[in-house]
């Protein structure tokens, strides 16, 4: 490959790294759930066949919550369905599950007289969220309990197994364990980073997806050393050319040792030239220059007094002294006339040296050191510079590295791209046939994929985003915006039935599903939802026997009034209990002979019969595909 176009420590041809749009939201569908081993296949599983997911809700627990006083709910793998009377309090125990994971809590929805309300769950076998437990250092075992307890004035408390834990983090456990279809805040196929990972899931490219995040991830590291080597080659080059400047001001000062102290003597000596040579020419007039000089009348004096010894002798001592003062006297006016040659009183010199000593005062101050260090100093900085020494063969090698690593990244997500644009066709074409199957025949699920070109991000080049109409002549909007809980419901099924190998939430909880529809339809969706109970526990809330004939456990909700206080209970319903519920469902509250009868032929419908006769559920062992 040629070497990369370098460019003021960018890369021409270096794509922009984008981070995800939400870092909570990777990876929230990763590859199939390991406690089953499924080959993925778009569409609906063959009725009959089970794969009982390891993780299940195996208990749920609502204490002065609405109105339930205390009830304790125990669920079975597989399809759970939850019927009763219009108002005895079905929607309040999924209202209770979504307060227990994550919801707002209200403080009307405490039970009258209490002072708090607490919700439990227990799932067995949480390997789903093993990853999550071990980060939030929660000791999960084969069993999760998380308990909930809120307050009136607000407050409460978090805890999983018996550890503290915060909203946030139960937040990220409840997204991995359940999901609630008819509550708006825990239906993640409503997040549009999940649609991504949903049509590569279903395009059986999870696994490619996450390789390239690796790369990804392993580009951006080499993009981080590379910016860092760069920065810290800058911050080394501005420190060689400070170093380097320094060294060359204090190396072309050549401030020698002692040179200060012997400037400024000589300074001080210039700036008493001027008063020095005017005494001395005094002296010198003094002594010998002027008419009246001393050496002159000196040599008067011995002349005279040599004229007198000459007439009396007792004076010629004093000739000697005079002689003897004159000598001294002219061997002074000879030394003062080699000081006068010496005197040397030039204005420039003194600005040279004016100007030497302010460049050493400067440079003491710049410095922070006396003069007599500036020599020292300068070695120091000039070993400094030899260790400054600018070495960019790593720097190149990394730039030559992060071309090549963006390149393949920009080939590997137009790779994924052109995947997803050829599973898009086909899950479109599967979600329009369940629509159909489900009463939504005039229904459109667009899978719109924009792609950024190379602005990258750990999934690619692409956002993807699931566009929904439910009536002809409507135009395609975000799924997050279907304002209908019953619609809402059935989209979500039609997705997770076809996405039911690939999808790792363990529970599915379904609320308001059956809103709207009834005889064919309901039917239809009643087997969909018996299917996809082959991979996932399903709860269904529902008030239709098409729907209910098929679970595998059936619990019915009442409502009753004691000593003038109402709540609501639960109870699970043996096989001929059964009966009787759906042919109240089927025929109201006057239960005949032909309505037992036509429930009864519902079961077997549903489901194989037992040598007794009985409807049984269909065997929840794990069988593998």
């Amino acid at each position: 490959m040629a070497s990369p176009t370098r460019q003021a420590g960018s890369l021409k041809s270096r794509p922009v790294l984008r981070p995800s749009r939400n870092a909570a939201e990777q990876d929230l569908l990763p590859n199939p759930p390991r406690q089953t081993e499924v080959v993925r296949q778009p569409g609906l599983r063959p009725a009959g066949v089970r794969l009982a997911p390891a993780t299940i809700l195996v208990e749920l627990r609502v204490r002065n919550y609405a109105l339930i006083q205390d009830l304790t709910l125990q669920f079975k793998p597989g399809f759970n369905v939850l019927t009763g009377e219009t108002g005895a309090g079905k929607s309040i125990l999924v209202g209770a599950l979504s307060l227990l994971l994550g919801g707002k809590p209200d403080p009307d929805m405490i039970r009258s007289g209490a002072d708090s309300a607490t919700i439990e769950a227990r799932f067995t076998n949480p390997g789903c969220i093993a990853a999550d437990c071990e980060r939030l250092g929660i000791d999960r075992g084969n069993e999760l309990t998380l308990r909930r307890r809120v307050e009136r004035d607000g407050r409460g408390t978090i805890h999983a197994n018996d550890s503290s834990l915060t909203l946030a983090g139960l937040g990220q456990l409840c997204d991995r364990l359940v999901d609630i279809h008819g509550q708006h805040q825990h239906q993640l196929l409503l997040r549009p980073q999940v649609h991504l990972e949903t049509l590569d899931a279903y395009a059986g490219i999870s696994a490619e997806r996450e390789r390239f995040a690796a790369d990804f991830a392993d580009c951006r590291r080499v993009d981080e050393e590379l910016d860092r080597l760069q920065h810290e080659l800058s911050e080394r080059h501005q420190r060689r050319e400070l170093t380097e400047f320094q060294y060359r001001e204090l190396r072309d000062a050549s401030i020698l040792p002692g040179e200060v102290e012997a400037l400024r003597a000589e300074q001080t000596l210039l700036q008493t030239s001027e008063r020095r040579f005017a005494l001395i020419r005094r002296l010198e007039e003094l002594l010998y220059e002027q008419e009246s000089s001393i050496l002159g009348s000196l040599a008067a004096v011995e002349k005279t007094l040599a004229e007198l010894t000459e007439l009396d002798n007792s004076l010629a001592s004093h000739r000697t002294s005079v002689a003897d003062s004159r000598a001294l006297l002219d061997d002074l006016w000879r030394a003062l006339v080699r000081y006068h040659d010496a005197l040397d009183f030039s204005p420039e010199r003194v600005e040279e040296i004016n100007a030497r000593l302010f460049l050493v005062e400067k440079l003491e101050r710049k410095y922070r050191v006396p003069a007599a260090e500036l020599p020292d100093l300068a070695a120091k900085l000039q070993a400094e510079l030899n260790s400054l020494e600018l070495d960019e063969t790593r720097v190149d090698e990394l730039k030559q590295e992060s071309v090549r690593r963006h390149e393949e990244l920009v080939q590997h997500a137009a790779a994924l791209s052109r995947k997803r644009q050829q599973a898009r066709l086909k899950l479109e074409k599967a979600l329009t046939e369940e629509f159909a199957a489900m009463g939504l025949e005039s229904a459109r699920l667009e899978v719109n994929i924009a792609s950024a070109g190379n602005s990258l991000t750990p999934s690619g080049a692409d956002s993807v985003e699931f566009l929904f109409s439910a009536n002809p002549g409507e135009p395609l909007r975000p799924l997050r915006k279907v304002a209908s809980g019953g619609e809402l419901s059935r989209i979500m099924l039609a997705l997770k039935g076809v996405l039911a190998g690939v999808d790792p939430v363990p529970v599915l909880v379904f609320d308001e599903i059956d809103v709207g529809i009834g005889g064919r339809v309901a039917e239809n969706v009643g087997r969909r939802l018996a299917r996809l109970s082959s991979t996932h526990q399903v709860i269904c809330i529902t008030h239709l026997p098409q729907i209910a004939k098929h679970a595998d456990a059936h619990f019915v909700v009442t409502k009753q009034t004691r000593a003038g206080r109402t709540s609501t209970s639960i109870r699970e319903l043996n096989p001929e209990q059964r009966v009787n519920e759906l042919a109240r469902m089927t025929s109201g509250a006057r239960i005949t002979d032909s309505g037992l009868a036509h429930a009864r032929e519902m079961l077997n419908t549903a489901r194989p019969r037992s040598s007794d006769g009985d409807a049984t559920p269909t065997d929840n062992r794990r069988t593998r595909r």
